[in-house]
């Protein structure tokens, strides 16, 4: 079912990661983040050059790409045994799927698009959540690890 989503990822994924990369040229740290709703109806990209992501909804930098929106919104419309709209096993069954086929697309992102922009990938922190709904620190826990390296989740004051 994420099969074409992932795919779409792939493809375009690494052209808005540069994009944010070149705008963060010459700083020392960003933070990029896959933010979506309770319902799941798309992601947005947000970034911020601090070492912090307590405060992302406040974040004034962002990017809508049309593949991180309809391709979920097809997934989600095709789940209609999942309650959206109230925590569930089920819900957060699909909130684990979706991070994990983010975690393999980011981690595919070439170390070329970080290097050209003055970065390595233990340099930035990629994470997801909720900007609203039953699972915005869980999604925060899971993507943080799920996505960078210990390096990068120690730079980022992150280790538990």
């Amino acid at each position: 079912m994420f099969e074409k989503f992932s795919q779409i990822c792939s493809k375009k994924l690494p052209k808005e990661i540069n994009k944010i990369l070149k705008k963060a040229k010459g700083q020392k740290a960003c933070a990029i983040g896959f933010i979506t709703v309770d319902d799941f109806f798309g992601f947005y990209l947000t970034w911020d050059y601090s070492s912090s992501i307590n405060e992302y909804y406040a974040w004034g930098n962002s990017l809508n790409p049309d593949f991180l929106y309809r391709p979920l919104v097809d997934i989600v419309e095709a789940c209609r045994e999942i309650d959206f709209c109230n925590p569930s096993e089920e819900k957060w069954g699909f909130a684990q799927t979706l991070l994990s086929v983010l975690e393999k697309n980011i981690k595919q992102i070439p170390d070329d698009i970080f290097r050209k922009n003055g970065f390595k990938r233990e340099d930035i922190l990629f994470f997801s959540t909720m900007a609203d709904g039953d699972y915005i620190q869980e999604m925060i826990d899971a993507s943080t690890k799920m996505f960078n390296t210990p390096e990068t989740l120690k730079k980022y004051g992150m280790m538990q």
